[in-house]
């Protein structure tokens, strides 16, 4: 009789085996698209904040050799500042651990520059405000009212 029921652990414990085998093995296959799927998701989410930042940087260039003195020298700083941070920004490098400090970085300087301009995310048009800590409910007159009263720089060419 202990035969009987020996045999009968003994297939349990295959079956078990077998479906953890196979659990794995389909586990593994999933997980790695999704993570691929994921990856993709966010670098392409990553290299959209870091283009704006780009873009804006390149536009505020230009704002300034159009109508020089319309940026003041403190807010040049901190345009500068984000210019080294996008030259040393690995973007063929994913695996960087300077990344993240240097797209937290980006992000302060860019909030930065934006205040002192009178401006908020949201007003900017900025794809990324949520991505850069932005609230979506600030309003230009709102930001120029706490610096002080200042008006907006015109952005326009």
């Amino acid at each position: 009789m202990d035969d009987l029921f020996d045999s009968a652990i003994e297939l349990e414990q295959s079956h078990i085996q077998q479906g953890a085998r196979d659990g794995k093995r389909d586990g593994m296959r999933t997980g790695l698209a999704e993570g691929r799927a994921l990856g993709l998701q966010k670098g392409y989410e990553i290299g959209m904040e870091v283009g704006h930042y780009a873009g804006c940087v390149r536009m505020w260039r230009a704002l300034q050799q159009q109508q020089p003195g319309s940026i003041p020298t403190k807010l040049e700083r901190s345009i500068a500042a984000m210019e080294e941070c996008l030259l040393q920004y690995p973007l063929y490098k994913p695996q960087d651990e300077e990344l993240h400090e240097l797209l937290e970085q980006l992000r302060g300087k860019y909030k930065t520059v934006l205040a002192g301009l009178g401006l908020s995310a949201a007003d900017y048009g900025s794809s990324s405000s949520s991505a850069a800590g932005g609230s979506g409910s600030g309003s230009s007159s709102g930001a120029a009212a706490a610096s002080g009263g200042q008006q907006p720089v015109s952005l326009a060419f």
